[in-house]
């Protein structure tokens, strides 16, 4: 009883932080203008599923993840998870290059964490996780048309503000990212690398982690898409079997206009081919959705 308490609890704390940050949101939406002249819904969804693209979007991702591994008790384990980021292109120049900046701001209701001295698992409840980040300079060259490279590199970064110890790692972690992808007439693809070390903090434990997230999206027409991103892990430091994290993933989108407003909502599903031997991710399921909104960085002509 004391459990299913806790649980509604959490959902009930997560329900109410997803309201407060989709009624800004909206708030947000209510003065969206197109960007770059008037989009179809097909260019827009390529648009989107371009990481570091030119539309400014404000992505909510609701997600709920299971878990398998040699620890008892792993595989009754799971999580839910609210992300909240926002993507904010700056354009530089005449040649469609931007400086685009993500942050993540990411919230678990029920984390499992495991506790050696009794073998068990215990939920540390709702907790703002650390704030990750990119800040990427991109842009594309293009070729004939719709078909050209997406390139760009910058900083990734993790800010230490998680509320539990054990939601966060207590460090300042910063490293280099390049970015990659080919853009044609049916959609992009490509591939979004980096690696992050501990810089700072009030933990010294060493840290080396690279992340690879590859993505693509299909187009289908009248604003529906094939598409997915999931992110491939690998912990330099961690022991043998314990490092490498790889999912592979779909899903399926539409694009619409809500007002004047574009909208992109999305289902996506990753099943982990490689995880920690120990405890590590077994499926993902998430739900995404994210309006355009008018960029604060592209100012009218007079």
């Amino acid at each position: 009883m004391t459990n299913i308490k806790s649980a509604c609890k959490n959902i009930l704390q997560g329900v109410i932080s997803i309201l407060i940050i989709g009624i800004i949101s909206l708030i947000l939406t209510t003065r969206a203008v197109a960007q770059e002249g008037e989009l179809s819904a097909d260019e827009t969804a390529k648009k989107l599923a371009n990481p570091a693209g030119s539309l400014a979007n404000l992505a909510n991702n609701l997600s709920y993840r299971t878990y398998k591994g040699d620890l008892p008790g792993t595989q009754n384990q799971s999580a839910w998870s609210y992300t909240f980021q926002p993507v904010l292109p700056f354009p530089v120049g005449e040649k469609g290059r931007n400086i685009t900046f993500r942050p993540a701001i990411n919230i678990t209701f029920n984390q499992p964490v495991y506790h050696a001295a009794d073998e068990t698992f215990k939920d540390i409840g709702t907790n703002l996780n650390d704030l990750t980040f990119d800040l990427v300079y991109a842009g594309n060259s293009m070729k004939e048309g719709h078909n050209g490279y997406l390139w760009g590199m910058g900083l990734a970064g993790t800010l230490p503000i998680a509320t539990d110890s054990l939601s966060g790692g207590n460090q300042w972690r910063f490293g280099p990212e390049l970015f990659g992808g080919v853009l044609q007439s049916w959609g992009v693809f490509g591939a979004l690398v980096n690696n992050q070390w501990n810089v700072g903090g009030s933990s010294d434990e060493p840290y080396n982690s690279t992340s690879a997230q590859y993505f693509y999206g299909i187009t289908l027409g009248s604003g529906w898409q094939i598409l997915s991103a999931p992110v491939i892990t690998y912990n330099w430091n961690a022991d043998s079997g314990e490092g490498l994290s790889v999912p592979l993933g779909t899903g399926i989108a539409r694009t619409i206009k809500i007002g004047r407003t574009p909208w992109r909502f999305q289902l996506e599903v990753w099943y982990y081919l490689e995880q920690p031997d120990s405890f590590g991710s077994d499926w993902f399921l998430s739900f995404d959705f994210r309006p355009v909104i008018k960029n604060p960085f592209i100012f009218k002509k007079k």
